[in-house]
């Protein structure tokens, strides 16, 4: 009876390994059919008949089309930080799937929270404090698959300082969308004007991108 692989080779275990092709393939893959859908959110109005119908519609539809540009933006800058924390990976393993599942269940959902705020975010600013946990959960998530990456060995040695860095900057960003929460079911859909200035004093963002620039 032939033996399974080659005497005194260890075989592979299914929950670890190089190979992750797929799991960059799938996650693209999740992130073109949110950012699709955000725009599939946004309905063509009905019975234009003048040109001062159409642009009053237009009037009325501001709102979603602002959550779109927020969310299309949010979702570019979550793939674009998701793509540069893969080139630093080498390995794979069962919990790092498991909260890329959760960190793509998250974005996900964001069309849906992007149609609540576009929707109610100005009259019921509880959508709003919603789409902020919905946020908070895709960088925790993201934080969570980093910590994992530094503590399991599964990133590339040479930029462990890095994925500290982008480690901390996630947590960061975590706390800013929390702290933005409350201030939400004040000031509603105005609150991602917060963020724009919050997240500019990240100082782990800020030394890694020092520490790139002098390199």
């Amino acid at each position: 009876m032939a033996e399974s692989g080659e005497k005194g080779k260890k075989l592979p275990s299914l929950e670890r390994g190089p190979d992750l092709s797929r799991i960059l393939a799938f996650t693209d893959g999740v992130f073109a059919i949110a950012i699709t859908l955000l725009v599939l959110q946004i309905e063509v109005p009905e019975g234009l008949t003048s040109n001062s119908g159409f642009l009053n519609q237009l009037d009325d539809m501001l709102p979603d089309f602002t959550a779109f540009a927020i969310s299309f933006i949010v979702i570019g800058v979550f793939w674009i930080n998701h793509h540069r924390l893969m080139r630093m990976v080498k390995e794979y393993d069962s919990l790092l799937i498991g909260l890329t599942m959760l960190y793509l269940g998250g974005i996900v959902l964001l069309p849906f929270s992007t149609q609540l705020i576009g929707e109610y975010g100005t009259d019921v600013t509880l959508s709003a404090v919603f789409y902020i946990l919905n946020l908070a959960l895709v960088a925790l998530a993201q934080a969570l698959m980093i910590r994992t990456i530094i503590t399991h060995g599964l990133g590339d040695p040479d930029y462990g300082w890095d994925l500290e860095s982008s480690f901390k900057s996630s947590l960061f960003m975590t706390g800013v969308f929390l702290a933005t929460a409350p201030i939400a079911l004040v000031i509603g859909a105005w609150t991602p004007v917060l963020w724009l200035i919050l997240l500019r004093f990240d100082p782990f963002q800020r030394e890694r991108d020092s520490r790139y620039k002098d390199g």
